[in-house]
């Protein structure tokens, strides 16, 4: 694990938790030692004018309450207090450059002068580098002091998608003057963007309005580099094979003939097919937004079925939902398509969803490692927002049977305090203690009586008074809580 996610670790428990929480358990939690939660903390309290996390002898330590989560987060990437970049971001922008220039090279002179680094850890950094692309299908080579990536256009364009954080991309178009060329393709990068919302009447929401802006903003940089290499690229006779939008494909070939203009230059059509394939393979929101089942592909609706069927045993959750079914298709037929064309979209927040939402993250990851082997752990840290949403808006209920002997009254006064005081506990029956046996308890999560009874083997029982005082709501309370509910 990598120090920064450590620390996004700590940050995130320390908020997560209420009162101190020891090194000791930090530890236990990253993995490491003590001394290295104290190192990491003495680091995120260096980046701040005043300590975010604060310590007490004996007791442990916490978040400074005037600091929010934002801040404590977002802290290390204040440029005041870091003054250089680090290792990961320096090979990430050395790698950026790369891929930008590929298949040209780049002299080694001009990397070490640029980051003011030795050749020693330059040399260092190409076995990271190495290791990074190698997941794309593409190598790093040195020849006579230059370095050069090497590989197929679709994969450099892959690639480059991932490192786009490190030429700063925002959403947010200028209407001033372009101070530089940068600026100008931005501009001119998000009009299109805004014609194909505007075309197509979709909004394309985060991260796919990224990712298109950085594509699109990829053609220009690639074209510029080498544009007379891409026009002689071959165009992909399997397109009309895939299920093909005509409505898609005309928007592409309209925002191509822009850029032909723009460029000045004639765009060979695989770049049309490029832009097809990552459009089709973003989720949009139709601002008529009506969607039926018959309006999703017969793949896309088996595989959503056969997904909620067996996060239902597995997580013994109810996602019987029609609207969470329509909602989980609107993001698995985008999801299939870039699982077929290649597409990788990088989740940000994949280690705060694995933290957060560990169980059903885990859930997900046995079951799509079994339906769809090749899909990513960003992809199943995007199926567990909608998963974790959807068990939020419905939260489990704890399926209760209330047997008493001390008469009905006394029994419904029980079941309206029970109800009232635990919203998790769903009162399915009110029966007398003579009639419980295995037949009724098929579909009981637990038992409340008021007075001992015989034990069963798979259903748990728990004793209170028949008026259910204090003591009885909290250890009811406690037992939920050790059901995982």
């Amino acid at each position: 694990m990598e120090k920064e996610d450590k620390i996004s670790l700590i940050i995130n428990h320390l908020l997560n938790n209420t009162g101190y929480i020891k090194a000791e358990e930090m530890a236990e939690l990253l993995t490491t030692s003590t001394k290295s939660i104290y190192r990491l903390i003495k680091e995120i309290n260096s980046r701040a004018s005043v300590n975010q996390i604060c310590a007490e002898r004996g007791k442990g330590f916490y978040i400074n309450p005037q600091f929010s989560g934002q801040d404590a987060l977002l802290a290390k990437n204040n440029d005041e207090h870091r003054p250089s970049i680090s290792p990961i971001e320096r090979r990430n922008e050395i790698t950026k450059d790369l891929l930008i220039n590929s298949p040209q090279p780049i002299t080694v002179n001009n990397i070490i002068h640029q980051h003011y680094i030795s050749e020693s850890i330059l040399t260092s950094d190409e076995k990271y580098i190495i290791q990074a692309i190698k997941c794309f299908d593409l190598q790093l080579i040195r020849e006579n002091r230059n370095l050069s990536i090497v590989g197929d256009e679709n994969n450099i364009r892959t690639a480059l998608m991932q490192y786009m954080e490190s030429l700063n991309i925002a959403m947010d178009s200028s209407n001033s003057i372009p101070k530089n060329l940068k600026e100008k393709d931005l501009n001119f990068v998000h009009k299109q963007f805004n014609i194909i919302e505007k075309v197509m009447n979709v909004k394309i929401t985060y991260p796919y309005n990224v990712n298109i802006v950085s594509h699109l903003y990829i053609l220009i940089l690639r074209f510029r580099k080498h544009g007379a290499e891409l026009k002689q690229e071959k165009s992909d006779k399997q397109l009309t094979n895939i299920s093909f939008d005509h409505s898609y494909y005309r928007v592409c070939d309209m925002i191509i003939k822009n850029f032909e203009q723009y460029l000045s230059s004639d765009i060979n059509d695989k770049e049309k097919e490029h832009l097809y394939k990552y459009l089709i393979s973003y989720r949009v929101e139709y601002v008529d937004d009506i969607y039926k089942e018959q309006n999703f592909p017969t793949e896309v609706q088996m595989l959503t079925k056969q997904l909620l069927k067996r996060m239902s045993k597995s997580m013994h959750q109810n996602f019987d939902n029609p609207k969470f079914y329509i909602d989980l298709m609107k993001h698995i037929q985008p999801m299939s398509n870039r699982l077929n064309n290649g597409i990788v979209i990088k989740n940000t927040l994949l280690n705060q969803i694995k933290y957060e939402y560990y169980d059903i993250f885990m859930n997900l990851t046995e079951v799509m490692q079994q339906m769809l082997p090749a899909i990513s752990e960003d992809e199943i840290g995007f199926l567990t927002l909608y998963f974790a949403k959807e068990i939020e808006r419905n939260p489990k209920k704890v399926k209760t049977l209330i047997t008493c002997t001390t008469g009905i009254g006394t029994s419904e006064l029980l079941r309206v305090k029970v109800e009232k005081n635990l919203p998790e506990i769903e009162v399915v029956d009110v029966i007398s203690t003579d009639f419980v046996d295995e037949t009724r308890l098929k579909e009981i999560d637990l038992i409340i009586s008021t007075v001992n009874i015989e034990k069963f083997e798979r259903t748990p029982v728990i004793i209170v008074s028949a008026m259910f005082n204090k003591s009885d709501q909290q250890k009811l309370k406690q037992l939920i809580e050790k059901m995982g509910v």
